[in-house]
C-alpha cells in the first residue's frame, strides 16, 4: 500500500508544475484519503441520521408558518367583512337616529302647536269670562245707580211733598222715566 501511495505522490508532484518544491509524500496522500473518507462518512451519517429529522423539523416549521399566514389572511378577511358589517350597522343606526330625531321634532312641533292652541283657547275663554264679569258688574252698577237715584229722588220728593208717598208706585213711575230716558 505504501508503494501505491508513493506512486500517487510522484504523479501529483509531476502535475504540480511550478509548485514542485511542495513535495507531496505518500503519507500526505494517505492523510488526504483518510480525510476524504472521513468527510464522505460524515456526509453519509448526517444524511442518514440528521438530514431527515432536520428536514422534518424545517418542513413542520414551514407548515406552521404557512398555517399562521393563512390564519392571518383569513383573520384579515374576517376583519374586513366585520368592518363592512359594522359600517352598515353604523349607517343604519345613524339613519335610525335621524328618523327618531325627525319624529321627535315633528312630535315636539305638534305638541308645541297644541300647547299654543290650548293657551290661546284658555286666553280666549278667560277674556270671555272677564267680559261677562264686566258686563255683569256693569249691570249691577247700573241697578245700584238706579236704586240710588230712586232713593235720592224718593227722598227729595218726600221732602218736597212732605207727605208719605207709596214707594212701589213711585218706583214704577221712576222705571218708566228711566226707560224713556
Amino acid at each position: 500500500m505504501n508503494e501505491i501511495l508513493e506512486k500517487i505522490a510522484e504523479a501529483v508532484n509531476s502535475c504540480l508544475g511550478p509548485l514542485k518544491d511542495l513535495k507531496v509524500t505518500g503519507s500526505d496522500i494517505r492523510d488526504l484519503l483518510i480525510q476524504l473518507c472521513a468527510t464522505i462518512l460524515l456526509f453519509v451519517v448526517i444524511r442518514v441520521f440528521l438530514w431527515k429529522p432536520i428536514t422534518h423539523i424545517l418542513e413542520t416549521r414551514r407548515q406552521a408558518i404557512d398555517q399562521a399566514l393563512e390564519d392571518a389572511k383569513n383573520s384579515k378577511e374576517n376583519a374586513k367583512a366585520l368592518e363592512e358589517e359594522l359600517a352598515d350597522e353604523l349607517a343604519k343606526a345613524k339613519a335610525s337616529v335621524q328618523d327618531i330625531l325627525a319624529k321627535a321634532e315633528k312630535d315636539g312641533n305638534i305638541k308645541r302647536e297644541q300647547i299654543i292652541s290650548e293657551a290661546k283657547q284658555e286666553a280666549k275663554q278667560r277674556l270671555e269670562n272677564l267680559e261677562m264679569e264686566l258686563e255683569q258688574e256693569k249691570n249691577n252698577m247700573q241697578k245700584e245707580i238706579r236704586k240710588e237715584i230712586v232713593d235720592i229722588a224718593f227722598a227729595a220728593a218726600e221732602k218736597i211733598v212732605a207727605k208719605e208717598i207709596d214707594q212701589d208706585k213711585y218706583m214704577d213711575v221712576v222705571d218708566e222715566i228711566l226707560k224713556g230716558a
